[in-house]
């Protein structure tokens, strides 16, 4: 069975929860109804997973008043709680197993910054599983609304989660749209149907995979527009935990333009010949501003140049940021792709999509 058959006949079948757009859909809107969570600021904590998909949104839509904490920043952590009304102040925490160190520490960290000043039960919000995990345990004991994180899903799919969709519904009037995109990539997927990018993401699979069988294990994605950067941070995660097992995968490296034509440019262009490239741009439509339009020129050079030394070019796209009424569906036919790209490549490569077990090895030396 090929590689496009195998993942078409696991979603006609229901194996991945993932991309089940109804039942998403309709869990979200179940729960969205019944949320009364409010607020002038947002802080999502989270890391990896669970607060990336959502944090890719908000950089999209250039959100200032949304902050994430994703890190163990003391100096960072500390200008923003003392920059805000915490009264005015919404704090999500989300961790799947609900015992993620990080989103522990900070908890416990926020909670004793604020101690009685602030009201748990309306201020605090929780997603993770229901479980007998602190997290879970915590949002119990301290009667904040917790709400459930489906056990089977995990955080690099979870982009149509309450962990992404819960945090995106408070800050992005026109989210409902990226389900639309969600469902015309999968129609669009199973049917072979035109696509709204520049290729399909059958082609693209199979593009990168003959690049790595012939020895190219590192993508270059360049990044024109700084609107663009969790995006790169979201493939990367998706890219690299979905795909670097038994020695497979390649390695995802984000690369701002046009920053980095001034400092590793050179070594694109003469170093290794191991590296594919994607290129991602802000389309600002009909914009005239001087600067956008050195912007589209640079990209313009870069991928004439990129051709012209004869290095692989896998994928052109262009992001319409400043246009709510058209990004939610560009970003939830991209995010539905690109997962359905990595399928199909672990599926060539004949590696588990889901697993993570590297990972484990490093968090057993923790203290």
């Amino acid at each position: 069975m090929s590689a496009y058959e195998a993942i078409k006949k696991n979603i006609l079948s229901n194996k991945y929860p993932f991309l089940d757009y109804q039942n998403l859909l309709n869990e979200h809107i179940k729960e969205k109804d019944k949320l009364n969570f409010d607020f002038e600021n947002y802080i999502i904590v989270g890391i990896g997973g669970s607060s990336q998909g959502s944090k890719a949104v908000s950089h999209i839509l250039s959100q200032k008043n949304i902050y994430y904490f994703d890190h163990l920043n003391a100096k960072k952590v500390d200008k923003v709680l003392n920059s805000i009304n915490h009264i005015d102040t919404g704090f999500i925490f989300i961790s799947k197993s609900g015992s993620t160190s990080e989103v522990l520490t900070l908890y416990d960290y926020i909670s004793e910054f604020f101690g009685d000043e602030l009201d748990k039960t309306k201020n605090f919000l929780a997603i993770t599983e229901n479980n007998d995990a602190p997290l879970y345990r915590f949002a119990t004991h301290s009667g904040f609304h917790c709400i459930e994180h489906n056990p089977n899903i995990g955080g690099r799919f979870s982009i149509f989660t309450h962990t992404s969709m819960i945090p995106i519904s408070l800050f992005f009037n026109n989210y409902l749209d990226m389900f639309k995109g969600f469902e015309s990539a999968i129609s669009d997927f199973l049917n072979k149907d035109s696509v709204s990018d520049d290729m399909s993401p059958v082609d693209i699979a199979f593009k990168k995979h003959n690049l790595i069988l012939s020895g190219k294990k590192i993508d270059i994605i360049l990044l024109y527009g700084d609107e663009l950067y969790e995006i790169g941070n979201w493939m990367k995660q998706l890219y690299a935990e979905s795909l670097g097992k038994n020695g497979f995968g390649y390695l995802p490296v984000i690369s701002q333009m046009t920053q980095d034509q001034h400092s590793v440019l050179q070594l694109y262009l003469d170093g290794p010949n191991d590296k594919f490239y994607e290129f991602y741009s802000a389309n600002y439509q009909e914009s005239n501003n001087f600067i956008d339009l050195t912007l589209a020129n640079h990209k313009q050079a870069m991928l004439k140049t990129l051709e012209n030394e004869s290095l692989p070019i896998v994928r052109i796209s262009d992001y319409f940021v400043d246009n709510e009424q058209s990004i939610g569906y560009q970003l939830g036919y991209f995010f539905i792709s690109s997962i359905l790209e990595t399928l199909l490549l672990a599926h060539l490569g004949g590696v588990d999509p889901f697993g993570q077990d590297a990972v484990e090895k490093q968090k057993k030396y923790l203290k």
